[in-house]
This record gives C-alpha cells, structure tokens and sequence, in this order.
C-alpha cells in the first residue's frame, strides 16, 4: 500500500526532496516510476522492461532507509554512493534522503586517483556501491580512515558489512519511514565538480536548494507528471520522480555517453514514447550523426516507421512524443542541433540551459533562437549566447580577476557589452565546497546588504543590449597575449564548417616570457593538410581578433574531453601537447605578430 501522511507531516518535511516521491505514491500508486530493461535492449524490436510503480519505490526506499538506520546511518551521515543508474540507485538515494543522511556523488570516470581524493575530502562514514566500487575501495586505499561502514549494492555481501538485500529485509516489516523535519540551510548532499578544468571540489546542497532546483525545472520547462523521461545523465535523472515523471533506464555506460548506441536509445524512447529527454552535447552529437549518417537529408527528419526506426516509410518525425530535449554540460554546436533536430517534430525546442555543479539552472536559450539568430553571430566572433537569466535569478558581469572578493559591492558591476566574469545569485547557489575553505573563498563572494552568497562561475562573458548572456569561455583558459586577451569560444567557432576541421582549441603557448595562440585543429584528413592550414590562416585574417594565432596545429585524433559529459574539451592537455608539438626552439612568424 502507499504510504499515506497527513498535513502536519508534510508541512514538516516538506523541503526533503523525498517528500516528492512520497507524494507521487499516495496520489498515483500505480503509475510507473522506472522502466528497467529485462536484458540488453535490442535496436530494431521492443525489449521487455521491468516496471515499477511510484508506490513501489516508495515503500522499498522506506524498507532501505528502516535498514540503512538499523545498520548505523543516521542523520548527517555522510554515505559515498557507487550504484550505476538502476532501481537499486533511486532506492538507495531516496532511503537516504529519507534518512536525511548526506549521499556523496563523485563521477566514477575522473579516474581512480582523481576518485580518491575527492573521498579523502569528502570524508563518508559509509560507501554503498556495487562489486567493482568496493574493489577499487580495497585496491587503492578509498576512505580507509574515515569508513565504518561498507554496503555491498546486492544480494551478498562480499565482504562488506551489509549487502542492500539483507537491509532491505531488516527494514521490510518496520512501514512507512517517518521523514524529519528539514530547514532549508541543513546539507543534503555533497555533489562533486567533474575536474574538467582543475581539481574537483564537493558542492554543498542543501535542502533548500534541491527544493527550488526541482520547482525552477517544473517551471522554465513546462515539465508536467504523467510525463515520460529518457534521463542519460544520473544525477539529472533523480529529479524525474520529483518531477512525476516515468523514468526510462537507458541501456548504456552513464560514465561514457559518447559511447551511447543510438539504435538502443532510439528503439527504447519509442517503445515508450518518451516525452522529455535529458543529454550533453555528445549524445546529441552521437544521435544527430547516426541520424545523418543512416538517412541524411533525403528525409528531412520527416519519414520513420511507427514499428521499426530502421526502416523509414510512414511520415512523420523519428521521435513523435518528444515535448523537449534538454542538454548541458557544455555548449552544444549549431550543427548537432540542426542535426538532431531532424529527428523531432517541428516546433520541439532543444534547450540547451547554462549553470554548473555549484548553480543549476542559470540561464536558457532554446534551439530556434540559436539556429535562427545567435549562430551566425556566433560565428562571427561575438561568442555562445547562453540565453537569458531564469526567474529568479540575477547575474552580473564584473571585472575578471584570479583573486578572491570577499564581499559584494555594486560598482563592480560592468556595463553593457563589456567581458568580463560572470557572478551568480539566487535559490540555487550552493553556498560552500564541503571542507575546501581556500577553494569556498575564490568561488565565493558574500552580500553584506542582502546576506546571500554569490558563486563565480569560472566563466567569463558579456550581457547583450536584448539582456541575453554570451559565454566566451572559461576564465582559466583565456590566452592573455601582448597583443590582447583571446576567449575560447569566441575564437573557435570563427573556424567551424571550414573543409578539414572538426573541433578547434585555442591554446597558449610561451616563448621567451610571451604567449602565442595557438590553434589545436581536429584535421578529419577529408582534405590535405596544407590545404586546410592555408585556409584556416585565410579565416584568421577576417577578424582581428584572430589574426595573432600564431600556429596552426594538426592533431589526427579527437580532442580529450571530460568523462562527465563527453563535451568539454581539455584545453589544458592539449596546450601541452602543442608545447611538444612546436619544439623548444619555435619562433612565430612575424606577419602573426
């Protein structure tokens, strides 16, 4: 039965995130919460999938939180979570919100290094995972001074304390989990940054913070309950039964989604006529190029069979039911929405919202409006519009700096048109990194007037005269010339679509106590080299601001990136590469200069 509550204890609980999924279950018990594939799913039939009800979930995370509580996690308690997308995940997670205890969230792809000081910072008492987690546990040394407790996220324990399934009978005949009372400062969570862009710092979230995060996605998205979501990103996933939402578990490797199978994904969001769809960059990459690939424009994005995406004779989209598709991460390129575009109906917007682990969502900007307007300024060296600031949310523009700033004064606002960093308050701004007070005193800058906490983005950009923001590029990769400051992405794009290039990187590299730019190309080898290098400098001269790329330089295999989304490329390597590459004895050519 699902469990019912009354209004006192609603009134009570109602910042716990759970609370959501408590709600769901006593007003529609019987609709899905997952559809969880039964074996690997096929791309050119159905596949059978497990269902499992809202109240189904409600009761087995309150039989998990009875059996987390029984074994020692308490509230407060700080619990290292390692479980893949599954129903043991959303279980799991909602016990401990339940609990009001404090999952832990690292990215499983930075590495087995990057992982360990993130948990050496974090400091959990407890670490529930699957197998492979608590090997690399043992192997490497994970939390070893701060764990006392190990959950295996089985039937066994396998030399841990506990395994889920025997908590899960502990807890089975104690009903429903009473949810405290939460305020909305008390920390939730502890959600680590990927590390793209230096080291990974744990984000502190607290109640308050994951209550106006879900009512802000309700609200600039139109997300309605009775939906259905195709949730490729975890973390992002969590928030679809907050949101009513029947959640689809994509057969896939959540830690790499470059490497999704797009026949898989597609045969999954039609089997269950997916509405919502969550992805970085490099899914949309990934499906708008099979898409191409397969049946390119000849059909527009207006033929596919209702029975079979693989053989294309009905009218009508790939993808029918889709309302939405949202992509963050990173910046996703004009033509992967073009691309992907063709597998919607007309009309369906792709927002592509701004924000990061520390503030989420900022801003917004939908697919029309780029395809239609910003692109081709864009390409013209004017930067990526990001959109506008979401209700509720105020951003400024201040001068760029690497030092701290402690407090908030107006006049550091810039004008209109002038780069500078960008500065974010507002509901969804985490206020501190979980014991990185060097790391909180750089991010952060407090109001004396108003009591809020502003976080630096890291980000640096420019408000337009309509009020958008255009994002130029991260702070720490700008190249500061004796020629002037040059921004990522203010540069790249300027070369896109030329023959030959992919992906391009502006970089730094020092001669003699000077920088150069340096652009990295991703060469396709679709043309000779020489070819390509010629008409990238021709492209350079157009603007001013490119004319000082002093090199031009080929690299034949994809640009690392970041594990997390698959998008961010890692400019840092590849400036180091370059610095090889060139040789220590390389002088620019003057006519560069």
């Amino acid at each position: 039965m699902p469990r019912m509550i009354s209004p006192a204890t609603t009134a009570e609980a109602a910042l716990n995130v759970a609370m959501h999924l408590v709600r769901q279950a006593a007003e529609t018990p019987q609709r899905p919460a997952l559809y969880v594939p039964q074996r690997a799913v096929r791309g050119d039939r159905p596949t059978p999938h497990r269902v499992i009800t809202y109240a189904e979930l409600n009761a087995d995370s309150d039989a998990l939180a009875h059996g987390l509580e029984a074994a020692g996690v308490e509230r407060g308690t700080r619990v290292a979570v390692f479980i893949p997308p599954s129903p043991q995940f959303y279980a799991v997670v909602f016990a401990l919100f339940k609990l009001a205890a404090v999952p832990v969230f690292i990215d499983p792809g930075m590495g087995w290094q990057g992982l360990k000081r993130c948990l050496e910072r974090a400091e959990p008492a407890a670490f529930v995972g699957v197998l492979r987690a608590h090997l690399a546990r043992w192997l490497f040394g994970w939390a070893r001074s701060s764990l006392r407790l190990s959950i295996h996220a089985g039937r066994r324990r396998f030399f841990c304390d506990y395994s889920l399934e025997e908590l899960r009978r502990l807890g089975s005949t104690r009903g429903t989990y009473p949810i405290p009372a939460v305020s909305a400062e008390e920390m939730a969570a502890i959600l680590f940054t990927s590390g793209s862009t230096g080291p990974a710092k744990g984000a502190v979230y607290t109640h308050g913070i994951f209550a106006a995060q879900v009512q802000m996605l309700r609200q600039a998205f139109g997300i309605a309950p009775g939906e259905v979501d195709y949730g490729t990103f975890p973390l992002f996933a969590l928030f679809g039964p907050a949101l009513g939402m029947s959640c689809v578990i994509p057969d896939m490797d959540a830690s790499r989604p470059a490497r999704l199978r797009p026949d898989k994904a597609i045969a999954q969001m039609r089997q269950f006529t997916v509405t919502n769809m969550f992805g970085s960059p490099a899914v949309i990459r990934v499906l708008g190029e099979w898409y191409h690939q397969r049946w390119g424009s000849s059909l527009a994005g207006s033929q596919a069979s209702a029975s079979s995406p693989s053989a294309p004779e009905a009218e009508g989209p790939l993808l029918p039911a889709l309302r939405r598709v949202i992509s963050a991460g990173a910046p996703a390129s004009p033509l992967q929405l073009q691309r992907f575009t063709a597998l919607l109906p007309a009309a369906v917007p792709i927002y592509t919202p701004y924000g990061a682990t520390e503030a989420l969502p900022v801003a917004n900007i939908d697919s029309g409006e780029i395809l239609h307007e910003t692109q081709s300024l864009t390409a013209q060296g004017r930067g990526v519009c990001i959109g506008r600031p979401l209700p509720g949310i105020r951003l400024h523009i201040i001068p760029i700096t690497d030092e701290a700033i402690p407090q908030w004064r107006e006049e550091l606002e810039l004008p209109t048109g002038v780069i500078g960093e960008l500065v974010v308050r507002g509901p969804i701004v985490t206020p501190r990194y979980y014991k990185q007070p060097e790391a909180t005193q750089l991010a952060k800058i407090y109001d004396p007037t108003t009591g809020e906490i502003l976080h630096r983005m890291g980000d640096v950009g420019y408000r337009d005269e309509q009020g958008r923001i255009w994002f130029c590029g991260r702070k720490s990769q700008r190249v500061v010339t004796p020629w002037g400051t040059l921004f990522t992405d203010m540069v790249e794009p300027v070369f896109h679509g030329l023959p030959g290039v992919g992906r391009t990187a502006l970089v730094g590299v020092e001669r003699g106590g000077v920088t150069y730019p340096v652009l990295c190309v991703e060469w396709d080898r679709t043309e000779p080299w020489a070819v390509v290098e010629s008409s990238l400098r021709q492209k350079a001269q157009s603007l001013e601001s490119t004319r000082t790329i002093a090199a031009f330089l080929a690299h034949s295999r994809p640009f690392p990136v970041d594990r997390r989304h698959n998008a961010k490329i890692a400019r840092e390597s590849l400036a180091r590469w370059a610095d090889r590459r060139l040789g220590p004895h390389w002088q620019p050519r003057q006519d560069t200069t």
